[in-house]
């Protein structure tokens, strides 16, 4: 289990490097997310990663960091299916339109996250 968070802390470091990186790829993901019910899936994907941290929580060093990011992102997921599809998308747009400086303060945060949730594992 401890294993599975570790897989998901190295996703999340890699994706907050590639948003510092490359923001241009963070715009691409978007639009990918944006096409047809694809929203459902990102949600469904963080849905699930949310509820392995959360059962594995026990098994790692430090867990109620795992328990609180798993947390967060149940929630998260669990609002792709609950909120309107129309409104999911205005506020992606949202996040599509920051300025370069916000976006790599984003990429910062995302990557500080996943070393957390690394480091706790």
């Amino acid at each position: 289990m401890v294993l599975l968070v570790k897989l998901i802390s190295i996703l999340v470091i890699l994706y907050g490097c590639l948003i510092v990186l490359r923001p241009d790829t963070l715009k691409k993901v978007l639009d990918y997310v944006k096409k047809d019910n694809t929203i459902y899936y990102a949600s469904a994907g963080k849905l699930i990663a949310g509820v392995i941290m959360m059962i594995a929580a026990k098994y790692c060093s430090i867990p109620w960091i795992i328990l609180f990011f798993g947390a967060l992102s149940v929630f998260g997921g669990a609002m792709g299916f609950v909120l309107k599809k129309s409104f999911v998308l205005k506020m992606m747009d949202r996040i599509e339109g920051l300025l370069q400086k916000k976006m790599f303060i984003a990429g910062i945060s995302v990557l500080v996250v996943g070393i957390l949730i690394a480091l706790a594992a």
